[in-house]
């Protein structure tokens, strides 16, 4: 029995002493009992702006192409990408909040062919459809935008539709975005397993993913599809 205890002691012994060597030496040990050191950021590091080129009858169908991203006011772009009519680009940098794409043809790189400027936030994925240039002026059909953030506040046009509207803030960076979204009768509500869920289960200060929504003008979208998280 005292073999016992005394062997007991002696592992709680070399335990502690085995730590206090690591504190002395300050060799770094981190014990961790469960605890995080937190991030107030809603965000992934960097956005994406994607999309593609339909038409450009200006040029050779064949020439490559150059879409390149700066932000607004800055003479250094931050990234670029080559495509060709007809095809896809894709670009991920540091892009929010403004960013100015600039599509040019690979070796007559001024004037750019066309510009196209829409608001980035934070994290955000924005999908650019079907951009046409003709004679400088730059149109395309539609932009998908794919972000997180915090709800605000919302307006449920009643207890069991999806219809209505919230407001999300995406924080980056120590700033704010705020973002309309608006919810239709064919926005789809979903947290877990559980879909097509009611307007009624999005809670004020819960973190969501908007999916495939609309940008209309300025910072408002039309959600496609909602993520609970």
């Amino acid at each position: 029995m005292h073999t016992e205890t005394r062997a007991s002691a002696v592992k709680i012994y070399l335990f502690f002493l085995f730590i206090s060597l690591f504190a002395v030496s300050g060799c770094g040990l981190d014990i961790d009992f469960g605890g995080g050191t937190g991030n107030d950021d809603d965000v992934e590091e960097n956005e994406v702006i994607m999309g593609f080129i339909k038409e450009i009858p200006d040029i050779d169908r064949n020439s490559n192409l150059i879409v390149r991203a700066s932000v607004v006011n800055e003479t250094v772009a931050c990234c670029e990408d080559t495509t060709s009519i007809g095809n896809d680009f894709y670009i991920e940098g540091n892009l929010d909040p403004t960013a100015e794409l600039e599509i040019l043809e690979s070796g007559n790189e001024n004037p750019p062919l066309g510009t196209i400027r829409v608001p980035v936030f934070p994290g955000a994925t924005v999908d650019i459809q079907d951009i046409s240039i003709e004679n400088g002026v730059t149109n395309y059909g539609y932009i998908n935008v794919d972000f997180e953030g915090q709800v605000d506040s919302k307006n449920c046009f009643s207890e069991t539709s999806k219809t209505g509207s919230i407001k999300v803030t995406i924080s980056s960076e120590g700033s704010e975005t705020e973002v309309a979204v608006n919810l239709t009768s064919g926005t789809n509500i979903e947290r877990d397993d559980e879909r097509n869920l009611p307007c009624e289960e999005i809670v004020e200060g819960r973190k969501i993913r908007v999916h495939k929504g609309e940008l209309l003008i300025g910072k408002t979208v039309d959600a496609e599809e909602i993520e609970i998280l």
